[in-house]
């Protein structure tokens, strides 16, 4: 399962990455699926400058957030990445908060999959970071502008996830799909309406 964990991180990052996946604990199920995958269609796989990434949907281990705060920034990052993954909606949230934490591009993924996912509240923390980054986080801002232009089909299929969420779950919340938090940053992602 470590090693799973750490192809979810290109290789610039698994230096940072290996001590966050060391302190992940065992669990009584294994990861599941990967983000980009769809019971409705094949997708291609998830890139960050060029290297396939390997990113679990769900994972079930439990939060070690005492052994986290003992990492080195960029670990504590990695360690939210992982975290973001997890199946408990209030942990996803906290592992955001990590992984934005230190200013690292290859948070990027991890970050855009929690758009395509039912946590509005999630999704307005990244709306608001997307809004404050480029000056606080430009190497994040940076990575998640290169993430988005490098991956069409994942953006694709983010933005169908967080429409179906929208219709199912928040249209009596926002009047229209365009004013969702998850699509209005996917836009600014993406560099406007589509």
């Amino acid at each position: 399962m470590r090693a799973q964990l750490l192809r979810a991180f290109p290789s610039t990052a698994r230096s940072d990455a290996q001590p966050a996946v060391d302190l992940v604990p065992s669990a009584d199920y294994s990861p599941v699926g990967r983000i980009h995958e769809s019971n409705n269609a094949e997708w291609p796989a998830v890139t960050f400058n060029g290297e396939m990434l390997e990113i679990p949907d769900r994972i079930y281990n439990d939060f070690p957030a005492d052994a986290i705060t003992t990492l080195a920034p960029a670990s504590r990052s990695a360690a939210g990445c992982i975290y973001t993954r997890h199946h408990d909606g209030h942990t996803r949230q906290e592992a955001l908060r990590l992984a934005l934490s230190h200013d690292v591009g290859w948070c990027a993924p991890f970050v855009v999959q929690l758009l395509g996912e039912y946590v509005v509240e999630i999704c307005l923390d990244i709306e608001r970071f997307l809004t404050d980054s480029p000056s606080t986080h430009p190497n994040a801002a940076q990575g998640l502008q290169h993430f988005a232009e490098a991956n069409p089909d994942f953006m694709a299929l983010t933005r169908d996830r967080a429409a179906s969420y929208w219709s199912e779950y928040y249209r009596a919340d926002f009047a229209s799909a365009e004013d969702y938090p998850a699509i209005r940053a996917l836009q600014r992602l993406e560099g406007g309406p589509r």
